[in-house]
């Protein structure tokens, strides 16, 4: 018997940029034994996402009606031949990274430097500077000229008179000359970067070709994969209501960062106090979604203050709209705002309506920026967590620690059992002379900040077993946008050879080696013990005898005696109570066996956390 095996699953990848190309052949792999219902990810996890929501509501459509191609996932699969295509010189990879004209030159400089090792990526950029900045190497190179000549002239210096002194002086004007190049070039380039970035959303890419006749960049070539994937045409763009009522539905979440709020947010969002500038959006994204947008926003209904607040702006000449709902939201909106890498691709601003005092009409519009999810959540495995899961949720993650001349086979590593991946995750600080280096140790900083709760959930049983990693060398991968072909392809293979490790071990039909069986007894194990460790708390807060009044009299309190926030029906105070009852007293009818001995280890907590809207 073979029942147990599971026909649908959730996916969640990990952000990466270029690190992506390995999602589409193991998202694609993963479908032939799969029915995708949910899909997440953070910064270049959300694009593939994006695409695999794509070709499963292509599967989905094309099953109802009985008719066209279920073609969705082998275009997915193709996308990586695709990206290896020559175009201008470099690859397609390369080419959807087109800059703005302020920062071009600093974009050359930092193309300059990749794929090559770190003492050559060094002088690369120097060069590149002095190449890409000239008005700042020939200022800089003239003053010290100039500076030279004064100061020999007041000290009443000479050249000297050997042919070996000579050279000698000549050699050491010349490096001189060539140093003050380079600082007047870093000067202009950290000036002009300092504008430029100002004035572009504080990114290089806007995602949008930048000169005509140019190859789609990141957002439009995107937006096209996204349409043909899904078999829709350019103008209807995919949205998260066509995936959410498709059958069987699909939901799709991804993660981006509100720089200026502080914090983590989950799209689709929703609430309905967002606005967007359409002039805004025009400059980030196709014709063909702001055209969208703007048909969305007509379709959504709010109070008589803030839609009048924004009919008001608009009569001054603005163009201000409310941002679809959640259903009506293209999809590659929210893909964009969460792959929105800091400094290289553009930041994408909207506006919060905010009930302020100081505003003439009680409301106003802060501007909110919004980044990279990966800033915050650069794996969200627990997107689509239960206590008790129905189907398995795999997650990817990627790490940029292979040797050169590894073999093939150590490119993935998934759990085999119940004590593989709990060894923390560890990054080297010190240098060589055993002394910690400091660019390291900011690095670690950052990378803390950023991946502390990753890691921690990476680690985590019920969660390790379902996360598959796949390694890449340092050339591969990341910020190498003009990554070399055959690198492409190579970590194609390795989503392909990912995606077999998972089905592998999940849909072995060895009752005592399958891992979906597995992980459902590792989860239900971990999680009885976590229930009892947070149930027997709330007995004892709820029969604490110093508490004035006492938690059932809170809740039963009706009239002046209840508290006036959040009152209670009569019918919900009763449903209620009998929840409570039956909550406080299930800790004195268990056993005093604790669950949490044996339990799976490191043991996990149940805590009430803000829900990411």
């Amino acid at each position: 018997m073979t029942d147990f095996l599971p026909t649908e699953c959730d996916i969640v990848m990990e952000g990466g940029v270029t690190s992506g190309v390995v999602y589409p052949s193991f998202v694609a792999r993963l479908a032939a034994r799969f029915t995708l219902r949910s899909i997440g990810g953070a910064s270049v996890g959300s694009v593939a996402a994006t695409a695999a929501a794509a070709a499963q509501y292509k599967r989905n459509r094309v099953r109802k009606e009985g008719r066209g191609r279920d073609d969705g996932f082998a275009l997915l699969a193709g996308v990586p031949r695709r990206l290896r295509a020559s175009v201008g010189g470099h690859t397609r990879l390369f080419s959807l990274f087109q800059p703005c004209a302020d920062l071009a030159p600093h974009f050359r400089v930092l193309a300059a430097a990749l794929n090559t090792t770190r003492p050559r990526a060094a002088a690369c950029i120097l060069a590149g500077l002095v190449r890409h900045f000239p008005l700042g190497s020939v200022t800089g190179a003239g003053l010290w000229a100039l500076g030279f000549v004064v100061s020999a002239g007041l000290l009443g210096g000479h050249w000297p008179a050997s042919i070996a002194g000579g050279i000698a002086s000549s050699l050491w004007f010349g490096l001189c000359v060539l140093a003050g190049a380079t600082v007047g070039a870093v000067l202009h380039a950290a000036l002009s970067a300092w504008r430029g970035l100002r004035a572009n959303r504080c990114g290089i890419c806007p995602g949008l070709r930048t000169r005509p006749g140019n190859p789609p960049a990141l957002t439009e070539w995107l937006h096209a994969l996204i349409q043909e994937i899904a078999g829709l045409p350019d103008d209807a763009p995919l949205t998260f209501g066509q995936l959410r009522t498709s059958e069987p539905p699909i939901e799709l979440a991804l993660m981006t960062t509100g720089l200026s709020e502080l914090r983590a947010h989950r799209l689709p969002h929703s609430g309905a106090d967002l606005v967007f500038r359409a002039s805004e959006m025009a400059a980030l994204f196709p014709p063909a979604i702001v055209e969208a947008m703007k048909a969305g926003a007509r379709r959504t209904r709010h109070g008589e203050r803030t839609t009048q607040l924004l009919a008001d702006l608009n009569a001054a000449g603005e163009d201000y709209y409310f941002m679809p709902s959640a259903d009506d939201l293209p999809v590659i909106v929210a893909a964009r705002m969460s792959l929105s890498f800091p400094v290289l691709m553009q930041a994408v601003p909207l506006y919060r309506l905010r009930v302020l005092p100081a505003s003439g009409n009680g409301v106003e519009l802060l501007r909110v920026w919004f980044s990279d999810g990966g800033l915050t959540s650069n794996f969200p495995i627990h997107f689509f967590d239960a206590i008790l899961p129905t189907r398995p949720t795999f997650g990817v993650t990627l790490q940029a620690d292979l040797e050169e001349d590894a073999p093939f086979e150590r490119r993935v590593t998934l759990p085999t059992n119940n004590s593989d991946g709990i060894t923390p995750a560890w990054l080297a600080v010190d240098g060589a002379d055993g002394k910690p280096d400091l660019a390291r140790f900011a690095a670690a900083i950052v990378g803390t900040i950023r991946r502390w709760r990753d890691e921690a959930l990476k680690r985590t049983p019920g969660y390790r077993d379902r996360v598959v990693l796949i390694r890449h060398t340092r050339k591969e991968g990341g910020l190498n946008l003009d990554m070399r072909r055959d690198a492409i392809a190579t970590m194609s293979r390795s989503g392909s050879a990912a995606a077999q490790r998972v089905i592998a071990r999940f849909l072995d039909e060895d009752r005592q080696k399958n891992g979906w069986l597995n992980h459902r007894w590792v989860r239900m194990r971990s999680s009885a013990a976590v229930l009892q460790d947070t149930l027997a708390p709330l007995g004892d807060a709820w029969h604490d005898a110093h508490l004035v009044p006492s938690y059932e009299a809170l809740w039963l309190a009706e009239g002046t005696d209840a508290l006036p926030a959040y009152q209670l029906s009569k019918a919900n105070r009763s449903v209620g109570y009998a929840l409570w009852q039956r909550i406080v007293t299930l800790p004195e009818q268990l056993a005093p066996e604790d669950l949490s001995a044996h339990a799976p280890k490191p043991q996990p907590e149940l805590a009430i956390a803000p829900k990411l809207s």
